[in-house]
């Protein structure tokens, strides 16, 4: 077992109240929904079945339809979800509010939020639909809606969704212009040209061992057999999809990984990574089982890309100057936002940034994907590590320190 005296760490994040958006999103009671805000930073969330249920899922969704229609002439939109256990029920409802107002459906299955994403761009879709709840715990689940690049619908575009909800102006197709729904195995396309951006040779000769913890969650189709392909020799955790997410909760916070840091002191492994339910972020234990804060490994990936193409960097306003420091290593600017990676995503996209992200462990890549990628992030990292030769402590010990404290604010109503 490794041990090593640890260091003082004292770390201050003040975007802990970002998560309250959840209770945003309106009960429909007697079929009377009641007028507010629907969107949060990115979707809506809610508890199962008080503020999300399908009833809820279908009205939103004939809204989202709607919109398209009134866009394209045959729209076709991706789908997917994670691991929840409300989250078939939640899926029939979106297929059936889509396909009644005349959007064709294509079902990616059980799959990360960013393997959604990616299918979205790839098959040139209108749009895309994401059941999932992210972090949060198995009592909740949400929507996220896409554009149809894969990217976070847009808040104009959300503020017409809105209107058409409110309003139920919904388009009602004849029975011959219903929607169709198709399936697309978009798991191992994402998988494949994950693995074809990194360079697998180097990865291949060097073996690294690391431990995944899946959290239960969708990443466990993806994750493990992205790091298999390039030759590194896993131990998995908690890598059984479930809905119940029975072993820890799905946000890979210091507090919620305190097994998984015991488990990394025992065995003898080159590092850990833990994900979020839907598998948007990626956070990492070093070889000594000490937590990494997340915007220390989102600098890791920030580096890897401006070797490969420099460029505009965009992040939050809750993420430390690290980011700033391997910027300046480059030559390239750093532009702070709002906290939300559609806020971010959004300026990299009008800015031409070649790579964004949070210091919760979610790095956006935007010429990949339109949104935060937890598989892409790791395997990026581990070939940062591979071809440094040192211990994972001993990679991150170059970059320098900047102490955060993260709290949150629980709040009720609506």
């Amino acid at each position: 077992m490794r041990t090593r005296r640890s260091k003082l760490r004292c770390r201050i994040n003040l975007n802990g109240i970002t998560g309250i958006y959840e209770s945003a999103a309106k009960e429909i009671q007697k079929g009377v929904v009641q007028m507010g805000r629907i969107f949060g930073t990115f979707g809506v969330r809610g508890v199962f079945p008080e503020k999300m249920n399908p009833e809820f899922v279908y009205r939103l969704l004939r809204a989202y339809g709607t919109y398209l229609k009134r866009k394209v002439r045959n729209p076709v939109v991706g789908l997917g979800r994670d691991t929840r256990l409300s989250g078939e029920t939640l899926k029939n409802a979106a297929v059936s509010a889509l396909v009644e107002s005349g959007v064709n459906v294509v079902d990616f299955g059980m799959v990360p939020t960013p393997a959604v994403q990616f299918g979205c761009r790839k098959l040139n879709l209108d749009g895309g639909v994401v059941i999932t709840a992210s972090h949060n715990p198995p009592e909740f689940n949400g929507v996220k809606l896409l554009e149809g690049n894969g990217m976070g619908l847009k808040r104009e575009n959300e503020k017409i969704v809105e209107d058409i909800f409110f309003e139920e102006s919904f388009e009602v197709p004849t029975w011959k212009d219903l929607g169709k729904v198709s399936q697309y195995n978009v798991k191992d396309e994402y998988i494949n040209e994950i693995v074809r951006r990194v360079d697998k040779q180097l990865i291949n000769s060097v073996k690294p061992k690391i431990l995944v913890d899946m959290g239960n969650g969708a990443g466990a189709f993806t994750l493990p057999y992205v790091l298999e392909e390039l030759g590194c020799r896993i131990l998995s955790i908690n890598a059984h999809p479930s809905g119940r997410f029975s072993w820890r909760n799905p946000e890979p916070n210091e507090e919620n990984l305190k097994t998984t840091v015991e488990i990394v002191r025992s065995v003898d492994v080159d590092f850990a990574v833990a994900q979020d339910g839907d598998a948007d972020r990626a956070v990492f234990i070093n070889e000594y089982g000490e937590f990494i804060q997340g915007d220390r490994t989102f600098a890791l990936a920030e580096r890897e890309v401006l070797k490969r193409k420099k460029g505009t960097v965009v992040t939050t306003v809750a993420t430390s100057l690290v980011i700033d420091d391997v910027a300046k290593e480059f030559g390239v600017d750093v532009v702070r936002t709002k906290v939300g990676d559609l806020v971010v995503t959004g300026e990299l996209l009008k800015r031409g940034g070649v790579v964004g992200g949070e210091e919760n462990g979610g790095v956006i890549f935007p010429d990949f994907v339109l949104g935060r990628d937890g598989a892409m992030t790791t395997a990026l990292i581990v070939e940062a590590f591979t071809r440094s030769g040192k211990s994972f402590s001993k990679l991150l010990e170059e970059l320098p320190y900047y102490y955060q404290i993260k709290t949150k604010i629980h709040m009720e109503g609506d």
